[in-house]
């Protein structure tokens, strides 16, 4: 494991998730990005938890033990800070903070629609007779689910019905797990019906929610899997990695098992981007480089295609 002082990490080394961008007013953005000074802090906090914990592990379960446990750490504090909220109601307020805590499970697994960006863009109306969103202006967010929407498509061989294709993530074993499904077809029509299902029950409107046509979904994969490559996640952190060079391998691959491996119905991808800075400024010895998508990007490509365009983005690695 590395000796020498990792470098400071700051609110740079966090930048917003595109997704979150439905607006273009620099004040409105500002607002939404000062949650990278949070992530910040308590990614300083685990670096601290890691760099004091691991030293003094030698054995590769043990190690492993403590980057699980600083993992599942992050998302106890997502939570509390969804916890804490000073909005009552919304996707992000009080109301909603139990579900920063609840597991996903095989019966209630994550569903996410892939397109519509039109909906994302800022001002947008809602048309009742056409059932689509018109107008508006693009922003960043809108602009990111367009690509992503033809990242996703592309997936679909256009040779064959098929509805479902499912992320394959190679273990160090050899062995090829499921990961992440895109969905389209009956099968994703199927994924917008219990969206809607769900939504309602829990008090909501879903009359903007389309549950026909061609659409796109993600859902994640079967608990076992998810386990499986979760821990192969952790594994490959905990590894005495002889050269720095190897460390960043890890570092890659386990990021993208992670995000094949989503554990909570809300907060994921906010728990692992800080979660990848500590673990990954641990390793590297200096902030490693984060996408404003990497999550969707995660999602919808495959795994050797993520690890690939993940490391181009990383600076000053002797191997590039």
């Amino acid at each position: 494991m590395p000796s020498r002082a990792p470098g400071p990490i700051t609110a740079d080394c966090f930048p917003v998730p595109t997704l979150l961008l439905r607006t273009n007013h620099p004040g409105n953005q500002r607002t939404i990005r000062a949650f990278a000074h949070q992530q910040a802090m308590q990614a300083s906090s685990l670096l601290k938890t890691l760099a004091e914990a691991l030293p003094s592990t030698e054995d590769l379960a043990a190690r492993s033990a403590v980057f699980t446990a600083v993992f599942e750490a992050t998302e106890d504090w997502r939570y509390r800070i969804a916890a804490a909220s000073p909005e009552p109601t919304g996707r992000y307020g009080r109301s909603s903070a139990e579900r920063f805590r609840q597991p996903v499970t095989d019966d209630n697994p994550n569903l996410f629609r892939i397109g519509e960006h039109e909906r994302l863009r800022e001002g947008a109306r809602w048309n009742s007779a056409t059932r689509t969103y018109l107008g508006g202006t693009e922003t960043p967010a809108s602009r990111t689910m367009k690509q992503t929407g033809v990242l996703a498509a592309a997936r679909f061989p256009t040779s064959s019905g098929a509805e479902v294709i499912q992320n394959q993530v190679n273990l160090d074993s050899g062995h090829r797990v499921p990961g992440m499904r895109l969905l389209r077809g009956a099968a994703a029509r199927s994924a917008a019906v219990e969206m809607v299902a769900r939504i309602r029950t829990r008090g909501r409107d879903t009359s903007h929610i389309i549950t026909d046509g061609d659409l796109i979904y993600c859902a994640s994969a079967k608990e076992a899997d998810r386990t499986a490559i979760f821990r192969q996640a952790m594994d490959l952190l905990a590894h005495d990695h002889a050269t720095e060079a190897a460390a960043l391998t890890a570092w890659l691959q386990a990021t993208y098992m992670i995000y094949q491996a989503p554990r909570r119905k809300r907060g994921s991808d906010a728990a692992t981007r800080t979660f990848l800075m500590a673990a990954g400024t641990y390793l590297l010895h200096r902030p490693p480089t984060l996408l404003d998508d990497i999550d969707m990007r995660a999602i919808v490509l495959p795994q050797e295609s993520f690890v690939a365009e993940l490391r181009t983005v990383q600076r000053g690695r002797s191997e590039m």
